[in-house]
């Protein structure tokens, strides 16, 4: 049984957010039921991020990277260090999150009926209200959607169900998921990659649920910050590698889905980070025009 497994293993990826980084392993630290360990993946900080959290928590293990590979490249670096030892699952969090004493329980017990669990992840500032309860396909404008975003939490978001997809800011996985699978799509670097992880996930034949009982904290974009304008050049180069790449889904669908981008910023008078979205778009056929020259070879 499930139950009688304690090991699982966190990992956490870093980049020069030290202090968030504590509060999240604080939290783990908290959890009830398991035996866990952290693990953090140090992103190749430039500032003291490394002695910080080796101070504050001498117990936790610190693989530090000597450049920044991207949260894709960070998880697999860690993924693939946890692979070397016995845990049984491996859960996936961002560092600017906080869990609940319960939540690493309810995410492994719910691996009774799933081979990925996810948790209801809500604001840290204002956490009577849902950043995602889960994720889904939407047939048309064709595009992932996480449910409830920016939603009172309530009694709709309280059921569990399987998912389509889910963000990658807090996973519980079984280990023979990324055996069988692999890590992260190191292309994506950031945004988007977690999508492109649950698509392959569920192709194998595994699966994805959402488990409310498990609650997450998210402060929400600490890295690059909801409007910046590096993180919106990310949106749209990942955007063309995540209906593009390997020929996933038919061009109208992408293009489809970068209309009604525009049309909702303008919409929305964020007009003025279009060009960055755009420029990540021209980027993303780039790198995507590479990737089909490597196949070909």
């Amino acid at each position: 049984m499930i139950s009688s497994i304690k090991k699982v293993q966190a990992i956490i990826v870093n980049w020069e957010r030290p202090q968030d980084t504590i509060e999240c392993i604080r939290s783990v630290e908290c959890s009830q039921g398991y035996e866990i360990s952290v693990l953090i993946v140090d992103n190749g900080s430039r500032d003291d991020s490394v002695h910080q959290i080796r101070q504050a928590c001498p117990q936790v293990a610190v693989l530090s990277l000597p450049q920044n590979q991207g949260f894709s490249g960070g998880c697999n670096a860690g993924i693939e260090s946890t692979l070397d030892t016995q845990a049984e699952f491996i859960f996936l969090l961002n560092n600017d999150t906080v869990i609940f004493p319960e939540t690493i329980h309810h995410l492994v017990t719910a691996l009774e009926q799933w081979d990925v669990t996810v948790p209801k992840i809500l604001f840290y500032a204002t956490p009577e209200r849902v950043w995602a309860a889960g994720a889904d396909w939407r047939s048309f404008p064709p595009t992932v959607l996480m449910t409830g975003y920016e939603q009172p939490d309530g009694l709709r978001y309280d059921m569990p169900r399987s998912l389509d997809y889910a963000t990658g800011c807090a996973l519980m996985v079984k280990r023979q998921v990324f055996e069988t699978v692999g890590g992260f799509d190191l292309e994506y670097e950031n945004y988007a990659e977690d999508y492109d992880l649950c698509y392959r996930i569920r192709k194998e034949g595994f699966s994805i649920g959402y488990v409310p009982t498990a609650r997450v904290l998210h402060k929400v974009s600490r890295t690059l910050g909801e409007r910046s304008l590096r993180k919106w050049r990310y949106l749209g180069r990942n955007a063309v590698l995540f209906y593009r790449k390997h020929n996933r889904f038919p061009r109208w669908m992408l293009w489809s889905f970068l209309v009604w981008v525009l049309i909702r910023e303008v919409i929305k008078g964020q007009a003025a980070l279009l060009p960055h979205f755009w420029q990540g778009v021209q980027e993303g056929f780039t790198v995507l025009k590479r990737a089909q020259v490597r196949a070909t070879r």
